[in-house]
């Protein structure tokens, strides 16, 4: 089947991805959206209670974030497959950046906090309206491989307290594990046993019933002997009550600028998490199933989530890689996922609240661990190993960075590092000498030495190609190698150099400044200096900053066999005057 090009989007259908999918959605496989809605939904109440717990704001919060978060990005998010809402790693920083500033006012603790989820979706839309998108690229592939594996344990380390019947303490995973391990004595084993079984039966029901929902029949199974065998009775930590309170729509009081320019900081640093973390789990899942998610619109998409969540009276949401995974394995399709997932929660705010009461915290730890364990794939190292070093490290950076400390620094040090390595690359060309290979038809094409040592040079002249933009952060590394080229000419010595500019795309100001540098150099040692196929931007700043008048009009040549040809006719014309 032939490569297609995408076609032309309308307005519309670039900035409201849903005005694309929903008048083609399948409605007959609706059934696997609202599958997985329903496994979703009964993952997502009670970890949104949890989240609003670690994020300091009362349970209730968390349920009310949910619902216009899901339709926020329903509408406006670009990947089929993500589910915004609360998280973990965003309640940590919502918390962090507010209790500094709330200190013990209850009340203006929670405005705050709104606030914060307001700031941080405004801001995320105009970063995705201004096309700032292009951030994602500075997250290598090797990045955020290493990202995913260590977010995946992270998350599933999150939820071994849960399995064990302990709290856990530390600020990373090895002291999240030491702290349960050093509370081996308190573990409790019927919580154990309740955890391993759960996580056994769901590893089971994927392996041999691959198309149940092992989620929600494992919930549904747990609430029933919870409530019949009376778990919580026997000491078995269960979720409990959740107070019910329908969204209240609209703007918190304004506290003033003094705090409120802080809580504009601390978005930033919201963004940075959420957008590193969403983007990730996006990519992960539309490389998965062939499809493309647009940077940009994910910005936007995750600005209406946040903008939603916070004008409910919610806290920030970002992608979550649990849930996405808990969707993807009941069966999702579509956003419509999302929306039936808001649906379910708003439904469970008024009538439903009750039902999830007796379900073991040791279960949901259990379903985490499990959606997220495939994505525990240490094969990926091994492949970057193998293919290219440095992106090796790149990902160990990054895995350690989460692991050891935590998730903001492992992004922060993951984006450092290939911003490192994108420099180191292009402060040393990429070039080498070419020679000639002819073939049975007596046409010949330049090819690098290094890859073919029988082709063919001209005696006493270096032909050296420049791969990539000649600029301030390489001119010294080309002149450099440019020099060594014509030192190692000795049989007969080099007395020219001819630049192969072809793939040069652009040149600077101290890139065009290197080269008359090295033609004055070369003048004075009686080597002559050629450049051939210059073109493009570099050939308007040659023109401009006088590349051209020093090294001569007549020495810059369409290709580099013209190149050739005029050196070796001057040259010869120049040892004819000689020997007369």
């Amino acid at each position: 089947m032939a490569l297609k090009p995408p076609e032309e989007k309308t307005v519309a259908q670039r900035y409201l991805p849903i005005v694309e999918w929903l008048p083609n959605y399948n409605w007959g496989e609706i059934r696997f959206d609202i599958l997985a809605a329903l496994t979703v939904w009964a993952l997502l109440v009670p970890e949104a209670m949890a989240y609003a717990g670690i994020a300091g704001v009362p349970p209730e919060v968390g349920l009310v974030t949910a619902p216009l978060a899901l339709i926020g990005y329903a509408i406006f998010g670009s990947s089929r497959h993500l589910f915004v809402g609360p998280s973990s790693t965003v309640a940590i920083i919502s918390a962090s950046v507010v209790a500094p500033l709330a200190g013990s006012d209850g009340d203006l603790y929670l405005v705050l906090t709104i606030w914060l989820a307001i700031f941080t979706g405004v801001f995320f839309i105009i970063l995705g309206l201004a096309r700032m998108g292009w951030i994602a690229n500075f997250m290598a592939s090797s990045v955020l491989t290493g990202f995913m594996v260590g977010l995946a344990i992270v998350i599933a380390v999150g939820q071994l307290d849960k399995i064990l019947g302990v709290e856990s303490e530390g600020d990373n995973v090895l002291q999240e594990l030491g702290s349960m391990f050093e509370q081996f004595s308190d573990w409790d084993w019927p919580t154990i046993a309740v955890g391993m079984i759960a996580l056994a039966a769901l590893f089971l029901i994927e392996e041999y019933l691959p198309k149940v929902p092992g989620a929600l029949v494992v919930m549904l199974i747990a609430i029933a002997a919870s409530a019949v065998f009376g778990f919580e009775e026997s000491g078995i930590e269960v979720v409990g009550e959740i107070p019910a309170e329908l969204p209240n729509l609209g703007v918190p009081e304004w506290p003033g600028w003094d705090v409120m320019s802080d809580v504009a900081v601390g978005a930033l640093a919201v963004i940075v998490v959420a957008f590193a973390e969403s983007y990730a789990a996006a990519k992960t899942y539309a490389t998965k199933f062939g499809y493309q998610v647009d940077a940009n619109q994910e910005m936007i998409g995750l600005g209406a989530a946040n903008l939603g969540a916070g004008l409910s009276g919610g806290f920030v949401v970002d992608g979550s890689l649990s849930k996405t995974a808990a969707g993807v394995d009941a069966g999702q399709r579509t956003q419509m996922t999302g929306i039936i997932t808001a649906i379910l929660v708003l439904f469970t705010i008024v009538a439903l609240t009750w039902l999830f009461e007796p379900l073991p915290e040791a279960v949901l730890g259990a379903i985490v661990i499990h959606a997220v364990w495939k994505l525990i794939d240490f094969s990926g190292f091994v492949t970057l190993w193998k293919i290219r070093r440095i992106d090796f490290w790149l990902a160990i950076a990054a895995f350690l960075g989460v692991i050891l400390v935590d998730i903001l620094q492992g992004i922060l040090i993951g984006v450092i590092l290939s911003l490192a390595a994108l420099i180191y690359r292009a402060s040393f060309p990429q070039g080498s000498e070419i020679g000639r290979v002819e073939d049975v038809e007596g046409n010949y094409e330049f090819v690098g030495l290094e890859a073919n040592p029988d082709a063919e040079t001209y005696p006493g002249l270096v032909v050296y190609r420049q791969t990539g933009s000649l600029i301030f952060s390489n001119a010294s590394a080309f002149s450099d190698q440019a020099r060594e080229l014509l030192w190692n000419r000795t049989d007969p010595p080099a007395s020219a150099l001819i630049v192969d500019c072809e793939m040069m795309a652009d040149m600077d100001v101290t890139g065009a400044e290197e080269i008359v540098s090295l033609q004055d150099e070369l003048a004075n040692a009686d080597v002559e200096m050629w450049l051939a196929r210059l073109h493009g931007d570099a050939l308007v700043v040659a023109q401009r900053a006088g590349v051209i008048d020093a090294v001569g009009e007549e020495r810059v040549k369409p290709t580099v066999r013209a190149a050739g040809d005029a050196f070796r006719i001057s040259r010869e014309g120049s040892d004819e005057a000689t020997d007369g």
